[in-house]
């Protein structure tokens, strides 16, 4: 009796090992894609085009020739801060997809 439940014990660790390895191998590429995400956003007009990172940092931007000459500082000033924002906005919609489709399908309950 005792090998049986040696046996089954051994079985049950090892499957809890096993969903335990799954589930840090999905954080680390989970960590991955967060450190490396980058989300960019484009103005209404397409002047004026914002990528930052995961955390809404600003790692780019990129204005047209055009904008620079024909507006004033304070409307490129305003569309450049509204493009970030947008930016930054779709970050929350990335990183909310990027932890949904790395959630097992057991934590659902």
């Amino acid at each position: 009796m005792t090998g049986i439940t040696d046996h089954s014990l051994r079985n049950d660790l090892e499957d809890v090992y096993g969903r335990y390895e799954e589930m840090r191998s999905g954080v680390d590429e989970l960590q991955r894609s967060l450190a490396t995400m980058q989300v960019s956003a484009e103005s209404e007009d397409g002047v004026v085009h914002a990528t930052v990172d995961a955390d809404g940092r600003l790692v780019d931007l990129r204005l047209d020739q055009q904008a620079c000459r024909d507006w004033n500082v304070e409307t490129l000033a305003r569309v450049i801060v509204e493009t970030v924002q947008h930016a930054s906005a779709g970050t929350s919609r990335e990183i909310e997809s990027l932890v949904t489709n790395h959630r097992s399908p057991d934590s659902e309950d």
